[in-house]
């Protein structure tokens, strides 16, 4: 009897571990797709001990932005450069989809939106 109300006891506690790991990890997936853009991605081109061009693409892969970082290197794992590249991403969007409204001229590449952001 006392055996079988161990493994009861194990069971019940393995149960509990599993859906409290599961709870946890599907609360870091919803909180990382709230915090990311609706639309759009960029992507970081560097090159040793000279500058790092930053390109902003809509979902349809069309580059809507293009910035060049004269003798700047981005650290992309940084919290503040992702946040920096997301605000950038989303102001390139919103600036993009007026344009489409309008039928207006595209976006300026090198306004220096992401360098004001970093600094």
């Amino acid at each position: 009897m006392k055996n079988n109300t161990y493994y009861r006891l194990t069971l019940l506690a393995v149960i509990l571990s599993l859906s409290v790991t599961a709870a946890t990890f599907g609360q870091g997936r919803q909180n990382r797709l709230t915090n990311s853009p609706r639309e759009g991605y960029w992507v970081i081109e560097s090159q040793p001990r000279q500058k790092s061009v930053a390109l902003f693409y809509n979902d349809d892969n069309q580059l809507i932005y293009k910035e060049v970082l004269s003798k700047k290197r981005l650290n992309i794992k940084q919290a503040k450069t992702q946040e920096s590249l997301k605000a950038v991403l989303e102001q390139a969007l919103r600036q993009w989809a007026v344009s489409q409204k309008t039928g207006g001229n595209p976006i300026q590449n090198d306004q220096q939106w992401l360098a004001a952001e970093l600094n």
